[in-house]
């Protein structure tokens, strides 16, 4: 089957007919998008190459013909020949995604966030470093997050929890999805802040003369008071808005 492809993605181009027939089907898939930027970026090129691509400019490489097919949830050999069916590809009112060979939906990639788990996690404990992690990545639905945060996908990050000191709330190994337009504490809640080169997560609560109370969840760890002189120094990461984790 992988042959197969290979021989389809190869050489996709013998006449200029057939480069017409192919942008018509571009444009097809296009038309089912809600911009070619949204596309390119779902099929992993560059907004400025799909319009190539749409003017006959330039031939996508087979490696390209395979992400742009997988991302449009058509068959690679409609996309490049015009083999078989023309594929049923739906309209959705703010999201529009294809209908796959196989029947089912397939919800393209724009309408997820992919966030990678920050190497450096926050330390949910006292005195215990933050292990460097390798990288991992978890998506979200950008629907899901505007929804149920009021907030720009683009604002978010994602990073895991080491040590007990929040618990039950917060475990170790616990993911916490951020909201990083909290520069400052300017509300009592979980935050995530970086304090003489270590990145702790903590319950905050700010006074009128500055000083800031630390508290831990777990009632073993006894609550911190930071003058304002040190607080000045903090450097706040984000506020907790979502933790994920066992049961």
């Amino acid at each position: 089957m992988r042959n197969k492809i290979d021989e389809i993605a190869s050489s996709p181009f013998q006449h200029g007919g057939q480069r017409q027939a192919f942008t018509a089907r571009l444009q097809f898939v296009l038309d089912h998008w809600p911009s070619a930027d949204k596309l390119a970026k779902a099929a992993g090129v560059s907004p400025s190459a799909l319009r190539k691509w749409l003017r006959g400019e330039a031939e996508p490489s087979r490696e390209r013909l395979i992400s742009f097919a997988d991302a449009a949830g058509v068959d690679i050999a409609w996309l490049v020949r015009g083999e078989g069916d023309q594929p049923i590809l739906r309209d959705a009112s703010s999201h529009r995604h294809a209908v796959g060979r196989d029947g089912t939906d397939r919800p393209p990639l724009d309408e997820f966030l992919l966030l990678p788990q920050k190497p450096k996690a926050a330390a949910a404990g006292s005195g215990r470093p933050a292990p460097e992690q390798p990288a991992e990545f978890i998506a979200f639905r950008q629907d899901w997050i505007r929804a149920v945060f009021d907030l720009n996908p683009e604002r978010v990050m994602l990073i895991s929890a080491v040590g007990d000191s929040m618990e039950p709330g917060i475990r170790d190994g616990d993911l916490l999805l951020i909201d990083t337009r909290a520069e400052a504490f300017t509300e009592f809640g979980i935050y995530v802040f970086e304090a003489r080169s270590e990145r702790l997560v903590k319950r905050v609560q700010r006074k009128f003369d500055g000083t800031l109370y630390v508290i831990s969840d777990n009632p073993v760890y006894q609550p911190e008071v930071i003058s304002s002189e040190l607080a000045s120094e903090i450097k706040v990461v984000g506020k907790v808005i979502w933790r994920g984790g066992g049961v």
